[in-house]
C-alpha cells in the first residue's frame, strides 16, 4: 500500500509540473469568473435577467463537463501512458520496486485526483460568479450546486478510464489524444442521429448531473445510469490493465 501511495504522489507531482495542467486550472478558475462578470453587466445594462444566479453554476458545469474537462482527461491519459511509452520514461518507473498493477492504478488515481480538483475549482469560481447576479440563490440552490458538481465526477472518471484504455494502443501522446477526441466527438454526434447509441455510450452521460437537481429526482434512472457507469469503468480498467501488463517495455 505504501508503494501505491508513494507512486500516486509521484504521478500527481509529474502532472502538476506540466504547463498544460496549470493552464487548464487557470482557465477553470477564470472562465466562470469572467463569464459571470460579463453576463451580469450585460443583463443589468439591458434590464433583462436571461440567466438567474441559481442557474449560472449549472450552466458552467455543463460547459466544463461536455468540452473542457474531457479535453483535459484525454490529454492527461495520453501523456501519462502513451507519452511515457514514446519517450521511454515508463521503463524508469517500472524499474522501481512496484508492481505493474500499482503503476497502472496510481496513474489512474492521479488523473482522478485532478478531475476532482478541477471540479472543485470550477464550483468555487462559479459560486463566486453567482454573487455578481441579483437575487443570489438560497441554501437549496447551493446544495444543488454541490450535488451537481459532485455527481459530475463519475462520468468524467469513466471517460478517463476509457481514455487510458485507448492510450494502450499508442506509443505517441498526440496519436492517442487525436483518436480519443475523434471518438468522443463521433459518439456525441452519432447520438443525435441514432438515439439508441446514447444508451450504451458513457460519453452520453456527461450531463447526468442534471438528474440530481430539482425536486423530481428520478431515482430509478439515476441508479441504472450509476450501475452502467460503474460497469463501464470496471470493464475499461480491466481491459486497460491487461494491455498494459502485456506490453514489452
Amino acid at each position: 500500500m505504501h508503494s501505491l501511495t508513494a507512486n500516486v504522489w509521484n504521478e500527481t507531482v509529474k502532472i502538476t509540473s506540466k504547463k498544460k495542467t496549470i493552464f487548464f486550472l487557470a482557465v477553470t478558475l477564470l472562465l466562470p469568473l469572467l463569464a459571470g462578470l460579463l453576463l451580469s453587466q450585460f443583463q443589468s445594462g439591458i434590464g433583462i435577467g436571461a440567466i438567474a444566479s441559481q442557474d449560472f453554476p449549472i450552466i458552467m458545469l455543463g460547459l466544463l463537463t461536455s468540452i473542457f474537462l474531457p479535453l483535459f482527461v484525454f490529454m492527461g491519459a495520453a501523456d501519462v501512458f502513451s507519452g511515457e511509452m514514446g519517450d521511454r520514461t515508463m521503463k524508469i518507473t517500472l524499474t522501481r520496486p512496484i508492481s505493474r498493477f500499482k503503476v497502472f492504478a496510481s496513474k489512474q488515481i492521479a488523473l482522478g485526483v485532478f478531475i476532482a480538483l478541477y471540479l472543485i475549482a470550477g464550483l468555487l469560481a462559479s459560486v463566486i460568479s453567482a454573487l455578481f447576479f441579483q437575487h443570489f440563490g438560497g441554501f437549496g440552490a447551493v446544495m444543488n450546486w454541490f450535488l451537481a458538481y459532485g455527481a459530475a465526477f463519475l462520468p468524467l472518471l469513466v471517460l478517463s478510464i476509457a481514455a487510458v484504455f485507448l492510450a494502450q494502443f499508442f506509443s505517441s501522446s498526440s496519436s492517442a489524444l487525436t483518436v480519443s477526441i475523434l471518438l468522443y466527438l463521433a459518439f456525441k454526434v452519432a447520438a443525435f442521429f441514432i438515439p439508441q447509441i446514447a444508451t450504451y455510450s458513457p460519453t452520453a452521460y456527461t450531463d447526468w448531473h442534471m438528474l440530481m437537481i430539482g425536486s423530481g429526482m428520478a431515482l430509478d434512472k439515476v441508479s441504472s445510469i450509476f450501475m452502467f457507469l460503474i460497469a463501464c469503468s470496471i470493464l475499461f480498467f480491466t481491459a486497460g490493465f491487461y494491455l498494459f501488463d502485456k506490453k514489452e517495455i
